[in-house]
């Protein structure tokens, strides 16, 4: 069982929480949430809430019985590999969608477009990660991906399952951009059916769908139309908030906080009502507004402490609870990308949550990403992991004996290395701890980016494809993009 240190008790009280759940709950019943879709303004006013247009107005004990039903761990399953969401197990996690422009180190550190060959390599990094255990389905419509298409989603989800076999994680939404074939509700269950032919699994949990809803109180058609689908398709998904503060919602952090919890209790209300039971996770990606800027402010002290508002508020209602992410607003790998990934990673690995988005890869406000920062973000994870691990205080350990027979002025160091060092210690394979001049260790070692990408390479080198069947193979070959065919 991981260790569940709840830092979010050090951030807010019981009388807190119960504070923010009833005015979550005043939202809900007198001011309401737009929901942008029929199928779902149907749902609440069947069930009994109030629905003026598209505004739905949702009364306390039909929220609170409709959460109820949603489990308190789930597993979903990918070719090979499988993962359980729930507060007793690891956190799982997620790499990065490929963002839209790539910093280029085999090119100097250049800025460019990315391609559909940085989503291939993004996959091949994600299925050798110690620490990813769910891919990310890049949707990124790249420059060279074929749009000229009325469907060009379940492309890019063919070379997702092509490239892995963890499990993957819809990260982008179906759009009436990048799926024209169906109406939305009907692309998300086509979609989903895509997966479970692939896997030819039918009864099982084979994806998990990103469900970003809107800001102020709002869930946006895509949006409505992937958790309708989802629970249609019996499907997990996970809604999450990210509003920016003073721009999309209240100014204070309390305020957002409470926003945001409201919304998401709509959202998780919607596919209960459709599906009871349905695997769900509460999920938030909240900012500030950087109002010298208005810009989102990923990596910064004011998302810490809304995260740990909202975990609580998750763990209140025994939901599972999604947390992120190792990302920064650096637009260069460098000093503020690494504070701001370990910044914001701590609530997940050391605060515990269940789910991680975007725990490696990501910085440049999400818009920008590179190979390298991925394998340095899987070092940050493991030391964060090691962290959580605690000290082992017993008295085997305590070593009095060695102690005593060591004495003052003798030494520890003889014959091979003590089973009890090996097992407190941690070796990062990509920083330095070799001392010396550092105009000697540069030549050696290198930059901690030269570090990097050679470590990027290895993982290139070390990637073996899934092992498919001539039917897998045929079902994708239907959809492939040009150039990544069998």
């Amino acid at each position: 069982m991981y260790q569940n240190r709840k830092l979010y008790e050090k951030y807010i009280t019981e009388e807190q929480i119960e504070l923010i759940h009833e005015y979550s709950m005043k939202i809900l019943e007198e001011v309401g949430i737009a929901i942008e879709n029929d199928y779902a303004l149907e749902v609440f006013k069947k069930h009994g809430a109030a629905v003026d247009g598209q505004i739905v107005r949702i009364p306390r004990k039909i929220v609170m019985d409709a959460i109820a039903n949603v489990p308190d761990e789930f597993t979903v399953h990918g070719l090979e590999q499988s993962v359980t969401i729930g507060e007793k197990h690891d956190p799982v996690n997620t790499g990065p969608s490929v963002p839209t422009m790539i910093q280029d180190f085999n090119n100097g550190g250049i800025y460019r477009d990315s391609l559909l060959s940085d989503a291939v390599n993004y996959y091949k990094l994600q299925e050798t990660s110690p620490v990813v255990n769910i891919a990310m389905n890049s949707c990124t419509d790249t420059p060279d991906l074929d749009k000229n298409t009325d469907d060009y989603f379940t492309p890019q989800l063919a070379l997702t399952l092509k490239s892995v076999t963890k499990p993957i994680y819809q990260v982008h939404c179906v759009n009436t951009e990048n799926y024209k074939k169906a109406d939305l509700i009907q692309a998300n269950r086509n979609v989903l059916n895509f997966q479970k032919q692939f896997y030819d699994v039918w009864d099982k949990y084979v994806s998990l769908t990103n469900c970003c809803v809107l800001s102020p109180l709002a869930i946006g058609a895509d949006v409505a139309a992937a958790l309708i689908g989802c629970a249609l398709e019996n499907q997990p998904v996970i809604p999450i908030s990210c509003s920016m503060t003073n721009l999309t919602s209240p100014p204070s952090l309390a305020g957002t906080i409470t926003h945001d919890n409201a919304t998401l209790l709509a959202a998780i209300t919607l596919v209960q009502l459709i599906r009871p039971g349905l695997g769900c996770v509460y999920g938030t990606v909240t900012t500030p507004t950087d109002m010298r800027t208005i810009q989102l402010a990923v990596g910064s002290p004011e998302s810490y402490l809304m995260m740990m508002g909202l975990i609580a508020m998750a763990r209140y209602y025994g939901i599972p609870v999604r947390s992120g992410v190792g990302s920064s607003n650096s637009f260069d790998l460098d000093y503020q990308a690494g504070v701001d990934a370990f910044m914001m990673l701590e609530p997940g690995f050391m605060g515990k949550t269940d789910f991680m988005l975007n725990s490696v890869g990501s910085y440049g406000t999400y818009n920008l990403g590179s190979p390298e920062k991925m394998v340095l973000d899987e070092q940050t994870i493991l030391y964060q992991k090691h962290i959580n691990k605690g000290l082992d205080i017993t008295a085997e350990k305590i070593m009095f004996d060695t102690i005593k027979e060591v004495g003052p002025r003798g030494s520890y160091l003889k014959g091979r290395t003590p089973k009890a060092y090996r097992q407190d210690h941690f070796f990062p394979i990509l920083f330095n701890r070799d001392g010396g001049k550092p105009a000697a260790l540069l030549e050696s070692k290198g930059t901690l980016i030269q570090r990097a990408t050679a470590e990027v390479e290895k993982r290139y080198e070390a990637y073996k494809a899934p092992d498919l069947t001539t039917t897998q193979k045929e079902l994708l070959n239907q959809y492939l993009p040009a150039g990544y065919k069998f």
